[in-house]
Parts: structure tokens; C-alpha cells; sequence
């Protein structure tokens, strides 16, 4: 983490829907205007070829983990220079999204990354943060910014079972400081046990990806871990038409254009089970 942030303050204004609190460099908040004042040059581009221009603009910053611990007043945390597979996906989204407003100000992708990033599009703190991925479908469904489209590939189906947060508090620094927030958090994830959703098995993912998935779309790393639903998330893209994964990977300590394919980087790992893509709206 470095050392010295900017913060900046935002009065909560009608027409200004974000945090009161959002840490940011300088230099982070000028280089998002600088990429959407790019992206508005590139009229007519498929949201998907947009959106891997824009994760393109990230490739060798650092992974970090944790980055959105940074206390109990949660603030809303933007990086370009210090991202997980989440965060990273989040930002990429909220830059996607305050284009296709035709909008190139950092305000609009704090008030989109917000709309991702919580409940209802409301940051109320901690427990209001969408940290199951499975939340964070059904939240940004709901406001219109992706669709499943896993129906339409696979009838292959896995149940959830969400319980890891509740259940291992002591993973999660701030539960563990503020043990009233793990029964909310439980209350949240309740909805979530015994519901079944479609799933790409890994054995039954080609190489070659097909047509239903295109490029841009959001793939979700399923797990067997129990209590946890998705361990991994990043963007599709193509290498010689060969399906393979934009990520912020731990393993290689960076945001990468993996050329291993997807099904590949699957296989590799025992606990990964399969994959779900969503798309965006807009």
C-alpha cells in the first residue's frame, strides 16, 4: 500500500451520488479522465472490445490485496496502480459504464463504481459491500448492468451454499474487530443457501470457448471450497482464437493478458470447478 493518499471529499449533493469519502491519488483520478477522453475517440465499438481496451490499460499493475480495508467508515477506494481480481474488474465496469454516458469526468466513475460495488448502488459501510460474487450478479442484474448469459451455454446446474464469511470471520479483518457485523452478514448470505445456478463444468469448456462467449464478457471462477461460490473473476478474450482470461492474478502478482487457455488455467487448479459469463447492458 503506498503511503500517502489524496482524499477527497464529496458533499452529498442531489445530483451527485457517491461517497462523502473517496481515496484516490491525483494521478490515478487524472489517468481515468485521460483513458475516457481516449475511449471517446473509439465511437462505434462493441462494448466488449471496449472493455477489453480499457482492462488493456492496466496490464502489469500491481495485484494487492485487500486494498478496501481501510476501516469501519468503509470510503470508496479507486486504484489504477494497486488492484485485486475484483477491484480490478469494478473498475473497468465503472469506466465502461461512465463512457457509454458519454461522460469523461472522474465524478461519473465514482458514482458507476459505487452503483457496483454496494447494495442497492449504496455505500452504507461494511456489510453493505457486495463481497460474494453471487451478490454482486444478482445487485448489478437488478440495476441493469450485466446479464447472465451461463443459461444459454450450459444446463449444467451447482447449488450455493454461502456461508464462508459467517463462518470464518477471523479471515476478514474488520468481522473480526466488529463481531455484530457477521450475524448481517449471515442474514445476507441465508437467501443464498440451496439455490441452484448454472455452471460451465471445466471438462466441458473447449479451448476454443464458443460463440457464446464473446469477447469482454466476465467470467466467474466457480469453486468447491465450501461456503464460497466464485474464488476468481476477470474479462474473456481471444489469443488466436483460443478463449483465455484478463485478470489481476495473484499468482503472477499483476494484472495479465494470460496466454495459457482458459480451460488450461481450469485444469490446473482442483478446487476450481467451472466458470460463469456474464455480459454487459449496456
Amino acid at each position: 500500500m503506498k503511503n500517502l493518499f489524496t482524499i477527497i471529499l464529496f458533499a452529498l449533493m442531489p445530483l451527485t451520488a457517491i461517497s462523502q469519502k473517496t481515496i484516490c491519488e491525483n494521478a490515478d483520478s487524472i489517468r481515468i479522465e485521460e483513458i475516457l477522453h481516449r475511449l471517446d475517440h473509439r465511437t462505434g465499438e462493441a462494448t466488449g472490445e471496449r472493455i477489453i481496451a480499457i482492462a488493456n490499460e492496466f496490464i502489469g499493475e500491481k495485484y494487492v490485496a485487500g486494498t478496501l480495508e481501510q476501516g469501519i467508515e468503509e470510503p470508496l477506494f479507486i486504484s489504477c496502480t494497486e488492484l485485486d481480481c475484483t477491484t480490478f474488474v469494478e473498475l473497468v465496469l465503472a469506466i465502461a459504464k461512465s463512457a457509454d454516458e458519454n461522460s469523461c469526468k472522474f465524478t461519473d466513475v465514482c458514482r458507476n463504481l459505487e452503483t457496483i460495488r454496494y447494495r442497492n448502488g449504496k455505500n452504507k459501510g461494511y456489510t453493505s459491500r457486495l463481497h460474494y460474487i453471487s451478490w454482486w450478479i444478482t445487485d448489478s442484474a437488478k440495476t441493469g448492468i450485466i446479464e447472465e448469459v451461463t443459461p444459454q451455454i450450459s444446463s449444467q446446474t451447482q447449488l450455493l451454499n454461502l456461508k464462508f464469511m459467517s463462518t470464518h470471520p477471523s479471515s476478514y479483518p474488520l468481522l473480526a474487530e466488529n463481531p455484530e457485523f457477521v450475524n448481517e452478514i449471515e442474514l445476507q448470505e441465508i437467501p443464498y443457501r440451496g439455490v441452484e445456478v448454472n455452471y460451465i463444468p471445466k471438462d466441458k469448456l473447449s479451448k476454443e470457448g464458443g460463440e457464446n462467449i464473446k469477447t469482454g464478457d466476465i467470467v466467474a471462477i466457480t469453486t468447491s471450497i465450501p461456503g464460497l461460490d466464485v474464488t476468481h473473476i476477470g474479462f474473456a478474450y481471444y489469443n488466436e482464437g483460443i478463449l483465455c482470461l484478463l485478470h489481476a492474478s495473484s499468482g503472477k502478482g499483476e494484472v495479465v493478458k494470460d496466454r495459457l487457455p482458459l480451460r488450461d488455467y481450469l485444469a490446473k487448479n482442483k478446487r476450481h470447478t467451472g466458470i460463469r459469463v456474464f455480459r454487459c447492458r449496456f
